[in-house]
């Protein structure tokens, strides 16, 4: 699951504020997330097929991110905490293997408190954003009233850094689209 044992756990200090959709705090994380896209490629020039923690945290580092590494409790896998902005994420890697683990998927994944129950609407606005998005996927979580949105970088097959970096600027325009969606969605609901 990719929501596994981390993200319950991790779930206090991985939602923003109550107020992130309000509309000054939606405007200036739209714009940070927006200049985020336009970082920097990491320096490789040969493909991976899977990252180490400290390859991750390398790659999240050259694109400015302000990034610490942890593992997850169960698997041992490494989990980086980053923000962008206003965001705290978290990028999970999975599907680890050797010594010290070199992980083949990366899962980025947001989340945000309601500040409420989580109502019909709320699965209606999710399953609009879900139809009408190629890259992402939301999601509602129930018993932590929270919503969020998460996006996978898969590796295997090999990647440049160039295309990792294009993915990773992705992330960002995938939060700016769910926050822009779930905004619009509650005003109009």
């Amino acid at each position: 699951m990719m929501r596994g044992v981390f993200r319950r756990s991790m779930m206090g200090r991985s939602m923003m504020g109550r107020g992130m959709f309000r509309r000054g705090v939606f405007q200036r994380t739209v714009l940070a997330l927006g200049a985020f896209a336009m970082l920097a490629a990491p320096a490789w020039a040969q493909t991976k097929n899977s990252v180490t923690a400290a390859e991750l945290e390398q790659i999240l580092g050259e694109a400015g991110l302000p990034v610490s590494m942890m593992e997850d409790s169960v698997s041992g896998a490494p989990v980086a905490s980053a923000q962008i902005g206003n965001v705290q994420f978290y990028v999970r890697a999975m599907e680890c293997s050797g010594a010290p683990q070199a992980c083949s998927t990366l899962v980025f994944f947001a989340n945000f408190p309601l500040g409420r129950s989580i109502a019909q609407g709320d699965y209606e606005i999710v399953n609009r954003f879900n139809d009408s998005q190629v890259y992402g996927r939301a999601y509602l979580l129930p018993g932590s009233d929270a919503v969020g949105v998460d996006y996978v970088i898969e590796l295997e097959g090999g990647v440049t850094g160039d295309h990792l970096s294009a993915n990773i600027g992705r992330w960002a325009d995938v939060i700016a689209a769910f926050i822009r969606h779930f905004s619009d969605g509650q005003r109009s609901s």
